[in-house]
């Protein structure tokens, strides 16, 4: 719920377009390097006790500068360390010696109103990057009153306050009042006085609450969604709410592990036979595993890596479709005619959708005479072992961090193998490689998605991946709900909505 109680410099709107947020504007050098915000003048920190009075303060550049710093200081035991180091000016230099180094130089606060961030090297999708929870502000007053707990009382200035959180049990927040984001009328925003979530453990009981109409909005679990919908996966007549199905920025597919120097390609059929894994591609009947097993919660991944809804996805970009003369014919040529002598293991973390997935995968491979077998690891186990590189085969997903194609195609470059980097395949291809190191300079994005196409052309040709299909996002709502919307991350904005 961060997106409604905190902001940074820019954000997405609902139609996933970049939009100035407490930046009321920014220049880009004509190099790609420098980045200018012009603050606006009238956004403040929410009222808290961390504020002499109690009252919040005006939001400057230097707060900015703060927070930054801060996402790059291992001693605030960060997770965003990754966000800025290699982008930043001393960034780099200040993450490994936080205690020598005084501050980030491409952090600059220029003036209150002037915030200049300079890179190293130009990096295209930076803006995006920007709008994620490690580009939001926060004053620098309430880390140091709340210290340990701060994560629990967090101070921003978006439309929603928080109130309490009581761990497991439920999180609320109220309208914050001075609020400087205005509706289109002109009128004041949030609409709403405030709302809670409930951290309910059965499905059940929480559907039942929502059902009552006790809750507005509900994910439904697997059983649930089966329960109140048809055949083709829409809701039953007698249901007086809403089922929503949109894009989510997922795209599931399964990994195979090139590298034959790593545990999981030293024995692995696929690592470096690419006709055997673009026979696999072609045996999936994806339409079919959407239809039957996902009951249409899914979309068929036959336009390459991008998920429906992630800026750059085209449906004229062609991947993989069934063909299973072609992948018959290919699994000769890779050497394993009708798939004699060939034992595959596709491994999966422990979750009822995933192994429903997996054996309709392997009842599909059966028809070309591969011998599939599956195996269940234990969630952490699974990741664990994906990074360390000790599987062959695996089911996979990759959720968007950011709003930018390039969250994707970085996973296929190749300085950012596991576990350095989202490679979990360790794929090498110096085409790609070039293409994607071009795409990062491209700040005209038809011209870096035209980049992007051509490693598409070598992905398919290649096969890393074998995309299976893209996530929808699925919830339920109360009809009296309007305004609010869940964007492509997954992330709940509340800011416009409204209770008839």
């Amino acid at each position: 719920m961060l997106i409604n109680t905190c902001e940074g410099l820019v954000e997405y709107d609902k139609e996933a377009k970049l939009q100035p947020l407490i930046a009321k504007s920014y220049e880009v050098s004509p190099d790609g390097k420098t980045y200018t915000f012009h603050l606006r003048g009238d956004v403040y920190f929410h009222d808290d006790k961390c504020f002499p009075g109690g009252k919040g303060r005006k939001v400057t550049a230097s707060d900015f500068k703060y927070c930054y710093e801060r996402v790059c200081d291992p001693r605030a035991k960060t997770r965003g360390l990754w966000v800025y180091r290699d982008k930043v000016e001393g960034a780099e230099e200040f993450a490994a010696a936080p205690d020598k180094v005084k501050g980030i130089t491409g952090f600059i606060a220029q003036d209150d109103s002037t915030f200049i961030i300079k890179l190293v090297q130009p990096f295209a999708p930076f803006l995006s990057i920007l709008t994620m929870p490690y580009g939001y502000v926060y004053p620098r007053e309430a880390v140091e009153m709340y210290k340990e707990d701060f994560g629990f009382r967090i101070v921003g200035t978006g439309p929603y306050r928080f109130v309490k959180w009581d761990v497991d049990k439920e999180l609320a927040c109220a309208r914050n009042e001075n609020y400087w984001a205005k509706d289109k009328d002109g009128g004041a925003l949030p609409k709403i006085d405030g709302f809670s979530v409930s951290f309910i453990r059965s499905p059940e009981t929480e559907f039942l609450d929502f059902k009552e109409g006790r809750q507005d909005f509900q994910k439904p679990s697997i059983d649930v969604f089966g329960l109140i919908t048809d055949d083709k996966g829409e809701l039953k007549p007698e249901y007086n709410f809403e089922l929503i199905k949109q894009p989510y920025l997922n795209t599931v597919y399964l990994g195979t592990m090139l590298n034959v120097k790593m545990e999981g390609g030293s024995a692995n059929p696929l690592a470096e036979n690419k006709k055997l894994r673009q026979a696999i591609n072609y045996a999936i009947d994806r339409e079919k595993i959407c239809k039957f097993i996902l009951k249409n919660k899914g979309t068929p991944g036959v336009n390459g890596p991008l998920p429906v809804g992630m800026p750059g996805y085209s449906q004229d970009v062609k991947g993989y479709s069934y063909d299973k003369q072609k992948a018959i014919e290919l699994l000769k040529e890779a050497g394993y005619p009708e798939g004699k002598g060939l034992t595959l293991k596709l491994v999966y973390h422990n979750d009822e959708s995933q192994r429903e997935l997996c054996e309709a995968l392997q009842a599909q491979l059966k028809e070309i005479g591969v011998n599939l077998q599956i195996e269940e690891m234990l969630g952490a186990t699974h990741r664990s072992a994906q990074n360390e590189g000790k599987l062959g085969f695996w089911r996979a997903n990759w959720g968007a961090d950011y709003y930018d194609p390039e969250n994707y195609y970085a996973l296929f470059y190749s300085k950012n193998e596991t576990p350095v980097g989202p490679n979990t395949s360790h794929y090498k291809n110096p085409k790609v490689d070039s293409l994607y190191e071009l795409g990062l300079k491209l700040t005209d994005f038809s011209e870096r998605m035209k980049v992007y196409n051509e490693i598409d052309k070598q992905v398919f040709e290649d096969s890393p991946w074998i995309i299976v299909y893209y996530n929808k996002y699925i919830y339920l709502k109360q009809k009296r709900v309007q305004g609010m919307y869940v964007d492509g991350l997954g992330i709940i904005n509340l800011k416009y909505c409204e209770i008839d």
